[in-house]
């Protein structure tokens, strides 16, 4: 059996969104680099899934390569876990300076076999840039961040 999930870029201007078929078993790892496909997007940047629940809070995250050795990384998750039931969600970042943004959702899991990614339905033309975050920034997705860039002249020549 295969997954079918709805991938919706974060963009208040035009509704840009790919369905896709993949394989219940597949890694994490490896549907971040179909979604990178599917919006024709170069791999090569930083990337993590997080948890989510029916409000798009973000809960845990799932880098593409954990910082911690005791964090586990997309390749440890199967797409099964997380989008195993209709309605189960996802939010994923792509690119953490210029945060393209998507929100993921289960549509059926219960269809047709596949061997790998499928794009069965492509909606919209992702834009050249990243969308503008509407709440100003990564403020969200990374907490409140307080940083005075003075406070590092002491390390110029």
């Amino acid at each position: 059996m295969s997954i079918k999930i709805r991938v919706v870029l974060d963009w208040e201007e035009e509704d840009v969104l790919r369905d896709l078929l993949i394989p219940k078993e597949m890694p994490l790892d490896e549907l971040h680099l179909a979604i990178l496909q599917s919006f024709q997007l170069s791999p090569g940047e930083m990337a993590s899934f997080y948890q989510s629940n029916e409000e798009w809070d973000q809960g845990q995250e799932i880098p593409l390569m954990p910082f911690d050795e005791r964090q586990a990384s997309m390749k440890d998750h199967r797409a099964e876990h997380l989008l195993g039931e209709k309605g189960d969600r996802l939010l994923y970042v792509y690119d953490f300076l210029e945060m393209w943004t998507f929100f993921i959702e289960c549509l059926s899991a219960d269809e047709p076999a596949t061997e790998q990614a499928k794009v069965l339905l492509i909606q919209g033309k992702r834009p050249a840039e990243a969308p503008a975050r509407p709440d100003g920034g990564a403020q969200d997705l990374f907490g409140d961040i307080d940083m005075d860039l003075d406070e590092f002249d002491d390390f110029q020549e």
